[in-house]
C-alpha cells in the first residue's frame, strides 16, 4: 500500500483493509471491491469517483463530508445491489463501469448495413457519423415541413406569451426567456414525414444491427438551434435520465440525429466524449418534482460533476460531430454529449429519433415516483411495437 500523506482514516471493506486519506485519495488493491460495492464501507466519506490506473492498484479520488461517519447507508446498498445504474443520490457521485454490451445484435457484416469496421468504431467510441445517408431532395422536403410547423407555433407563442405548448399531439418548448422554438416533440406520431423518416430502412436497419431485431421509438423531437438564438445543452448521458426518470432498465437504446442543415462547430454541432459510454456516471442530487418541465429547456439535474468530466475527457477527448445536411449521427444512449449556444448566423435544424429495444420496455422510474409524460417517454402499447422498416418512403 503506497500513500503520500500522513493523515489517514482506516476503513474495513469486506475482509480487506484499505486506507482513505481525508479529502484526498483512496487506494485499494486491484482485486478489491469496486466503489459500486461500497455498501459495507464505514467511513465519513460520502462522495467518490473511480478511475483505472495502469498498474497493480486502483486509484479512487475521494471526498469526505463532515457529519457522516460510521453509518451504513441503505440507499447506497439499494443502488449497488438492486440497481447497477442507480443515480441522483443526495450525496454520492461516482464513475462505474458499464454492466452491459454496446452492440446487442449480431456484429457480423451480414447482420446489417454497418461493416465490421464501422461496428468496431461504434463499440470503441460510442458513436458514428454516416455521411450523405439522405439526398438533398429528401432533406429539403423534410426541412420545409419542420420549418412550417415551427413558424406556426412561434406565432402562437408570441401572441400568447407562452414557453410551452401542448396541443394534445405535439408538445413545443421555446428557448429560455424567448418565444423562439427550441424543440417540437412526438413528431413521429403525428407528422407523416417524421413517421416515415423514423421507419426508413437506412436508419432502422442500422439501429436493429446494434440493438437487436425489434426496436421502437422512445421519443422523437425536432431541434431548432436557430441562428443567434439557439441555446445548447450541458454535458449529460441520456441513459442516466431515461433510467432514473423514465424507468428504462438497461442501456439498450440509442439516438439517431438526421441533419437537416449543415452542422458546424460554429453553429453548435453535437459534441461527444468518445469512449465515455463504457462508464456510467452516477450524478449527485435528488430529482425535483416535475423536473422535466425545466429540463427540456435547460438541464440542471442529472449532470456529471467536473471531476468525472475531466477524467472522461482525459481518456477520450472531445469530438465535434459535424456533417452536411443528409448525414446521420448514431450514438449510444450512455455516451456523454452536449452542445454550445449557436451565436452564428446559420441555423442548425436536426431531428432526433431515440430508439429502444422492445426487450427493454420501460418500467417504474428508478428515481422519482412517477414517470415523465408520454411525449418524452413512450409507454403507449400502440407505439411500443416493433418497427417494420420502410423501403420506399413517399412523404419525402
Amino acid at each position: 500500500m503506497y500513500i503520500t500523506m500522513a493523515t489517514r482514516i482506516c476503513i474495513t471493506m469486506a475482509t480487506r483493509r484499505s486506507i482513505a486519506i481525508d479529502n484526498s485519495l483512496l487506494l485499494l488493491p486491484k482485486k478489491a471491491l469496486q466503489p459500486s460495492n461500497m455498501w459495507s464501507l464505514t467511513t465519513k466519506a460520502s462522495t467518490y469517483t473511480a478511475a483505472t490506473i495502469y498498474d497493480e492498484k486502483r486509484l479512487f479520488p475521494f471526498t469526505t463530508i463532515l457529519g457522516f461517519h460510521g453509518n451504513r447507508r441503505h440507499h447506497v446498498t439499494k443502488a449497488t445491489e438492486e440497481d447497477p445504474y442507480h443515480s441522483r443520490l443526495p450525496d454520492v457521485a461516482e464513475i462505474r463501469p458499464r454492466q452491459d454490451p454496446v452492440v446487442w445484435g449480431d456484429d457480423s457484416e451480414k447482420a446489417g448495413p454497418f461493416s465490421r469496421q464501422e461496428l468496431q468504431f461504434y463499440k470503441t467510441n460510442g458513436y458514428i457519423v454516416v455521411k450523405g445517408l439522405f439526398d438533398a431532395h429528401e432533406i429539403k422536403a423534410c426541412r420545409k415541413t419542420f420549418t412550417a410547423l415551427r413558424d406556426t407555433f412561434e406565432e402562437d407563442m408570441e401572441s400568447n406569451k407562452k414557453e410551452y405548448i401542448d396541443t394534445g399531439k405535439y408538445v413545443c418548448v421555446s428557448e429560455p426567456g424567448s418565444t423562439k422554438i427550441k424543440s417540437i416533440y412526438s413528431t413521429h406520431k403525428f407528422l407523416p414525414v417524421a413517421n416515415q423518416l423514423s421507419r426508413d430502412r437506412r436508419i432502422v436497419g442500422r439501429v436493429q444491427q446494434i440493438l437487436g431485431r425489434d426496436v421502437y421509438i422512445h421519443h422523437s423531437r425536432v431541434n431548432f438551434q436557430q441562428a443567434f438564438k439557439g441555446s445548447g445543452f450541458y454535458w449529460h448521458s441520456d441513459f442516466e435520465t431515461w433510467h432514473t426518470e423514465d424507468g428504462m432498465p438497461r442501456p439498450r437504446s440509442m439516438s439517431c440525429v438526421v441533419l437537416m442543415a449543415n452542422n458546424l462547430p460554429q453553429n453548435g454541432a453535437l459534441m461527444v466524449i468518445p469512449g465515455s459510454h463504457k462508464h456510467y456516471i452516477v450524478c449527485k442530487g435528488e430529482t425535483p418534482e416535475n423536473n422535466w418541465l425545466g429540463s427540456l429547456q435547460d438541464q440542471y439535474t442529472g449532470l456529471p460533476n467536473h471531476q468525472a468530466l475531466s477524467q472522461m475527457v482525459k481518456e477520450g477527448g472531445i469530438h465535434y460531430c459535424t456533417g452536411e445536411a443528409g448525414s446521420v449521427i448514431f450514438f449510444d444512449c450512455n455516451l456523454l454529449h452536449g452542445s454550445h449556444t449557436n451565436i452564428s448566423p446559420w441555423d442548425r435544424t436536426n431531428i432526433f429519433l431515440a430508439y429502444n429495444s422492445v426487450d427493454n420496455r420501460l418500467v417504474a422510474p428508478f428515481g422519482p415516483p412517477k414517470p415523465r409524460p408520454e411525449h418524452i417517454c413512450t409507454r403507449d402499447p400502440a407505439w411500443v411495437q416493433p418497427i417494420i422498416p420502410l423501403d420506399k418512403p413517399t412523404e419525402y
